[in-house]
């Protein structure tokens, strides 16, 4: 146990204690590999979590649905100038021009989906429907929304001819063994899931403040939010990610590791990569992907080489996330 080891472990616990910290972490930075798991999967009968606690990741959903588009691009099956309504019949008309790039990095145009997109269920063909709608303002400027990757989820499947979660299964999670990833199902009752708690305190909120069960339909965010994993399991991922197995080694150089735009997005920390936002503004550069759905909250970073790695997952948003994963890994 290393000093920078223990100096983790105090900050996890000092923010447990204060109710700030239910979740699971992972830090390695290519001599040592560090676990923590703190707080209770199910509040309501005290499970403990654990290292087989699997978290719904929220957004870190995207890197699953932006990985898979690069293997097929790298396949020769779709271009990043391609327009969706090849893929996609039936869009509403000022919609049929927007680019798999464009979705990719949110400058697509498209508004946020309501709150009901997610109150109640939808396929993903009735969610593409009924909340694909064009922004009123002509200019198309980085809008971050769920609407992009839905879309693109439905690609995936119209170029696979399977459904989204199989061709994430076929091509991501049984090729590096990702046993303990998958996709949220409500009607389904899945093996060592935690459970979602929110307040909306995000780090500011005392330790008695009530927590409140989540009730989105999570599966409706398809490859925009709807997979959970492990801290173990995202290990995996950005490990292949570092040896090339998923990817190639250019098109990770190409799309991955670098700005898209050079638009610093303030609250996401950094410029959009296919995939991350790079932030060149700490001490050392860093990627960064980030989720928060209610309770479901998750931070991923890692510098450009990938051998210095934090990955925190929660199931509450009582911590400062972002905060706390700066705090980690920029510790002297």
């Amino acid at each position: 146990m290393v000093l920078g080891q223990n100096k983790i472990r105090d900050i996890i616990t000092q923010e447990y204690e204060k109710g700030h910290f239910s979740g699971a972490l992972l830090y390695a930075d290519g001599s040592h590999l560090l676990k923590i798991n703190k707080g209770l999967a199910n509040i309501q009968f005290g499970v403990e979590i654990n290292d087989k606690t699997r978290f719904p990741i929220a957004s870190v959903t995207k890197l699953f649905t932006t990985i898979t588009v690069i293997q097929l691009y790298e396949k020769g099956l779709i271009a990043f100038s391609d327009t969706i309504s090849k893929y996609i019949p039936g869009l509403p008309e000022n919609c049929r021009k927007i680019t798999i790039k464009e979705l990719i990095t949110h400058h697509s145009g498209l508004v946020n989906e309501p709150i009901k997109a997610v109150v109640d269920k939808y396929s993903i063909d009735e969610y593409i429907k009924n909340f694909v709608k064009k922004s009123a303002k002509d200019t198309v400027k980085f809008n971050y929304n769920n609407v992009d990757f839905v879309l693109l989820s439905k690609i995936i499947e119209s170029v696979t001819q399977k459904t989204f979660a199989k061709s994430i299964q076929e091509l991501i999670l049984n090729p590096l063994n990702m046993e303990n990833t998958g996709f949220v199902n409500e009607e389904e009752v899945i093996r060592n899931l935690a459970y979602g708690y929110h307040n909306y305190s995000f780090g500011k909120g005392e330790k008695s403040k009530p927590l409140y069960n989540d009730r989105r339909y999570i599966s409706n965010y398809s490859g925009a939010g709807a997979i959970y994993s492990t801290t173990e399991d995202l290990y995996k991922l950005l490990t292949a990610l570092k040896a090339n197995k998923l990817i190639s080694e250019r098109a990770m150089k190409q799309f991955v590791l670098s700005p898209q735009t050079d638009e610093y997005v303030d609250w996401l920390s950094g410029k959009p990569t296919f995939g991350f936002y790079f932030d060149s503004k700490q001490k050392e550069p860093v990627l960064r992907r980030s989720g928060s759905i209610d309770g479901s909250n998750s931070e991923i970073i890692i510098n450009s080489s990938l051998d210095k790695i934090l990955i925190i997952l929660c199931n509450t948003d009582t911590a400062d996330l972002d905060s706390l994963a700066n705090k980690i890994y920029f510790a002297e």
